[in-house]
């Protein structure tokens, strides 16, 4: 028998990134002041936020469900990344355009995963 001590980790599809063309991993730094962190790309169907640094994030697309402004940050429409969070969103909702602000500082790292597979 081959190696039969495989983690579910390993088996799980939603752990694994595939970009096309499009997709791949990208980086910012963050302050307190909004920015774009992603681009709208109309074939993203997934994008993948982790926070590696030591002060809290938030991240939330460009525009609200009503096409509403948004603006990174302790807002509504916001999603807290806690320091170290992973934090995956799917669908066709991500094809938007992503802000992200730091609770505090600047030079807070932001990790970005884009894929346009599932």
């Amino acid at each position: 028998m081959a190696n039969a001590n495989i983690g579910a980790l390993a088996l799980n599809p939603q752990n694994m990134i595939s970009p096309a063309v499009n997709g791949g991993t990208l980086g910012a730094s963050l302050g307190t002041g909004s920015v774009q962190v992603l681009a709208a790309d109309a074939q993203r169907q997934k994008v993948t936020f982790h926070n590696p640094g030591t002060i809290d994030l938030f991240v939330c697309q460009a525009f609200d469900s009503a096409g509403n402004p948004l603006t990174a940050g302790p807002n509504p429409g916001n999603w807290l990344i806690f320091p170290g969070g992973l934090l995956t969103f799917t669908g066709n909702g991500v094809a938007g355009a992503w802000l992200g602000a730091a609770r505090s500082a600047s030079g807070n790292p932001l990790s970005m995963a884009s894929s346009q597979t599932i």
